[in-house]
């Protein structure tokens, strides 16, 4: 009994002190990069709380680090935490902020509009020392009609990118999702698939150019990145091969009414999955212009009974009397009345389809 305690007391002892050299590697850590930040005169961020009787720092850390979390499992106590979060002001910042994390080994994670799923913008696995660059200062939409593009920083917000191009003018939009708060940087590294998809493809897809920061903190364009690497951004996955500080978009030319809808359907098992079979024979042989998606969900329409149901979204570019009739003739089992369509502008649509 005796050597069992005594082994037990030496496993706890090395924990503690496995954790205490942990904890001052940290926190001696993230004293280097504070410094080098401070040498490079950036204010803006936040450093972990390791004193703990420092609750205004503890409180603006959490805030800052949780606030975009979709996947509340990365917002719990025992998922590893970053030693700082960084909100860059300009491009200089950006590119010495890389510097600092490169000069103390530190791991970096991107953030733009913080929508990763799986954590990509927030964690990092074996006991990794990381910081957050948090893009969300960087969000300037510089549109250019007469070259039909425009030069949209990391940090901006699809709501963002979309309301620019409305302002510089009503006949274009770009194609990419429907959620108004997605990061741009995220969103067009990931591929970015929306509703003018079926017409114009990915958000990557409509890349023409892109400033990328690289580990040395170098400012690369397509031509200095390489074709390999610009082709690797456009949809590889944010944060592998740099930092997207900003994407030259191509403006894409809408019409200047479409017609929307979304439109729920209940009933039982076999009617939803009718439905739902249909959908999928109807929706990829619709025009490209026509697109048609579909959300099945479990309810509780009466009680003790679960029921199911299916919500279509559809966007058609052009007239409501064409969208109807178009749907009558190869879906007539949705049953879409006229008063479930709505003309409106894109950018209406916009609002429409963001909730």
């Amino acid at each position: 009994m005796f050597n069992f305690f005594k082994t037990l007391l030496c496993i706890l002892c090395f924990l503690f002190l496995s954790f205490h050299v942990s904890l001052c590697f940290s926190s001696s850590s993230l004293g280097n990069f504070t410094f080098c930040l401070d040498n490079h005169k950036i204010k803006n961020f936040t450093a972990f709380p390791y004193n703990e009787h420092d609750q205004p720092s503890a409180y603006n850390y959490y805030k800052l680090l949780n606030f975009s979390i979709q996947n509340l499992r990365f917002a719990e106590p025992n998922i590893p935490k970053p030693i700082a979060i960084v909100l860059p002001e300009s491009l200089d910042q950006l590119q010495k902020t890389v510097a600092c994390c490169r000069e103390n080994s530190l791991g970096i994670r991107v953030r733009s509009g913080g929508h990763s799923y799986e954590g990509t913008s927030s964690v990092a696995g074996n006991g990794t020392l990381f910081v957050i660059i948090d893009m969300m200062n960087l969000n300037n939409v510089s549109v250019d009609i007469k070259t039909e593009t425009a030069w949209v920083e990391g940090g901006a917000t699809l709501g963002e990118t979309y309301y620019a191009i409305s302002q510089a003018s009503d006949a274009y939009g770009f194609s990419a999702g429907s959620c108004p708060t997605v990061g741009v940087g995220g969103h067009i590294s990931g591929g970015g698939f929306g509703l003018l998809s079926r017409k114009y493809g990915l958000a990557a897809d409509n890349v023409v150019d892109a400033r990328l920061i690289d580990a040395n903190g170098r400012l690369l364009d397509r031509k200095t990145m390489g074709e390999d690497v610009f082709w690797a951004i456009r949809g590889g996955g944010g944060g592998l091969w740099g930092i997207v500080y900003a994407w030259k978009i191509q403006l894409l030319k809408v019409p200047q009414t479409v017609t929307s809808f979304i439109v729920s359907r209940t009933g039982t098992k076999s009617h939803i999955a009718m439905l739902v079979n249909k959908w999928q024979n109807v929706a990829p042989n619709l025009d490209d212009e026509f697109y048609l998606s579909c959300f099945v969900g479990a309810g509780l329409p009466e009680a003790k009974k679960i029921g199911l149901s299916t919500t279509f979204k559809g966007l058609y570019l052009g007239p409501k009397a064409k969208a109807i009739s178009m749907l009558k003739k190869a879906f007539p089992e949705l049953g879409v009345a006229e008063e479930e369509c709505r003309e409106m502008s894109w950018i209406e649509s916009v609002v429409f389809f963001s909730g």
